[in-house]
């Protein structure tokens, strides 16, 4: 009987011991699932610009561009896009507007906005490395959140660099919401994040 009752309290106590894992497990695997970062994402979803085109006439919104590294900064940006003329204006850390993109047709241009004048795509490129490889589709895509903007970056490019993105879904669709460029080995990274899209 003795025997019988140490081996029912040992069986007790093994079971007890699996729960509070399995609860413990569970508690775990509730707070990395709340964690938003990781999604599995449905791409036949993802946002088509030739869709978006025929249901609006145009996108404004904001974001941030961000570059980490090396060269440290945090420019914001508007941007709007109709038809096909689609400009980014960044401002400076104090909230002035200091650079345009203007990606038009198959056109890319670039202004400083303070002086009121055209600059070279090498003089861009000290503020945005990356832009040398960019084209007016690449602009114009990422602006309306169709993801497909990625194909249009130069072959070259990829082997160099390493790209990632982040989508957001709203209203069960799924647009592009952020992208990494990682630079000489992870040294150096560029960010381009959107806030918001207001279509109208």
């Amino acid at each position: 009987m003795k025997i019988m009752k140490s081996f029912n309290q040992r069986l007790f106590r093994m079971n007890l011991n699996k729960l509070l894992i399995l609860i413990l497990n569970l508690i775990f695997l509730a707070s990395c699932s709340s964690n938003n970062d990781f999604q599995i994402i449905n791409t036949d979803n993802n946002v088509k610009l030739q869709e978006l085109e025929k249901n609006f006439n145009r996108v404004i919104g904001n974001g941030v561009l961000q570059g980490k590294g090396r060269s440290n900064f945090t420019s914001s940006f508007i941007f709007e896009s109709s038809d096909n003329n689609s400009i980014i204006v960044f401002k400076d850390f104090l909230g002035r507007r200091q650079y345009m993109i203007e990606a038009k047709n198959d056109s890319v241009r670039y202004f400083n906005v303070r002086k009121k004048t055209a600059v070279t795509q090498k003089e861009f490129d000290k503020f945005f490395p990356l832009s040398n490889q960019l084209n007016s589709n690449f602009y114009k895509g990422i602006i309306w959140g169709d993801v497909d903007a990625l194909n249009t970056i130069n072959v070259q490019y990829k082997n160099t660099y390493v790209i990632s993105t982040k989508m957001i879904s709203i209203d069960g669709s799924n647009y592009l919401n952020e992208i990494v460029f990682l630079m000489n080995n992870e040294k150096q990274n560029y960010t381009i994040k959107f806030y918001r899209r207001n279509f109208d």
